[in-house]
């Protein structure tokens, strides 16, 4: 009779010990939308350069062109095979848990403009061993958990943090704090909190992410960089992952200004590419990824330019007026800041019509 009493004593602990188990891990959910992408467990987890990070800031981030599909399982380099570090605001947080989270916590950092991201901290139990972020992870969740603890409703923060992450496009399923691109820094393997902020920083401004050129023909981008306490400041530029038979050639026009001129050959493969377009200074580093379009030679045999210049107010003026020229075969060639009113000039050509 004690036997059997026993017997059932233990039996019933087994099954209370089973009970809770199952509860913990019905507490705890994982992703699967591009899980292994956002967790470093993809084969293209390797080719992410965490020794060299790069600082950005919100408002570059969000100007990167997202791929178009976004792959399943794979990185869109070099964005997503970047160590990003961003100085923001960090507004508000939570967890995302219940039955439908992945046990994130997603985090919205905001710039001075006003201009938001999501950046996220995977839970280090939705982590592969196979990771090369893992320890990272487990380490910035600490981190986070040292300075707030995360609910599943969002709460307020408003304060100052550095950010190192790797780059990530999400798919846009109206998350707080979206980027338009649905850029994110996903995961995040490092945050510091109310971290000094220096005045030697910069941020790289272009006036557009897209630049075309025809083949035998060159074309030309405005850069301007400016430092943290908002003046100009001297930078070095240079570009990156330019396709063959492209060529480039930086001027530079003023303190942090300079003219980017790209040609390609004849030869040059037609259709789009990314590149990166790198301004250096202070011992750091920015970078933006733009787009460049290369066309077949639209000038035939026999056949000539022709020119003009035209004066603007205002970028978003220079953007106007180029779509408007553009519907006449009027393709931009450069625009430029000048001292005085108007403040750009950009020039024009197309192919003369005799």
């Amino acid at each position: 009779m004690c036997t059997s009493t026993r017997r059932i004593g233990s039996i019933l602990i087994v099954l209370c010990w089973l009970g809770s188990v199952q509860r913990t891990y019905a507490q705890q959910h994982c992703g699967v939308e591009r899980w292994s992408v956002k967790t470093g467990t993809d084969a293209d987890a390797q080719q992410v350069d965490l020794a060299n990070p790069k600082n950005t800031t919100v408002a570059e981030l969000i100007t990167l062109n997202p791929p178009n599909p976004i792959p399943k399982d794979s990185r869109f380099g070099p964005t997503e095979t970047t160590v990003w570090v961003v100085n923001a605001t960090l507004t508000d947080y939570k967890l995302e848990g219940g039955s439908r989270g992945d046990s994130d916590y997603h985090l919205v950092l905001q710039d001075e403009q006003g201009k938001t991201m999501v950046a996220e901290i995977p839970s280090p139990n939705c982590v592969g061993n196979g990771s090369p972020f893992a320890a990272q992870i487990a380490k910035a969740r600490g981190e986070f958990d040292a300075q707030f603890t995360a609910g599943s409703s969002f709460q307020t923060a408003n304060v100052p943090v550095q950010v190192t992450g790797v780059g990530f496009f999400d798919f846009a399923h109206g998350q707080h704090g979206a980027a338009p691109n649905v850029i994110e820094l996903h995961p995040i393997l490092d945050i510091a909190f109310n971290p000094q902020s220096g005045t030697n920083d910069f941020s790289l401004l272009l006036p557009s992410t897209t630049i075309s050129v025809a083949q035998g023909a060159s074309s030309s981008l405005p850069l301007t960089a400016q430092s943290s306490a908002g003046a100009p400041t001297s930078v070095t530029y240079s570009t990156a992952g330019l396709p063959t038979g492209v060529t480039s050639l930086v001027t530079p026009t003023g303190t942090g200004k300079a003219t980017l001129s790209l040609s390609a050959s004849s030869a040059a493969a037609t259709g789009t590419f990314p590149f990166t377009v790198i301004g250096t200074a202070n011992g750091k580093s920015h970078s933006q990824v733009l787009s460049l379009n290369v066309a077949g030679s639209s000038v035939g045999p026999g056949q000539e330019w022709e020119y003009q210049v035209i004066s603007a107010s205002s970028e978003q003026d220079v953007i106007d007026q180029a779509n408007k020229l553009g519907a006449d075969d009027w393709e931009m060639v450069s625009a430029v800041k000048v001292t005085g009113t108007p403040g750009w000039r950009a020039f024009f050509k197309r192919v003369k019509h005799n």
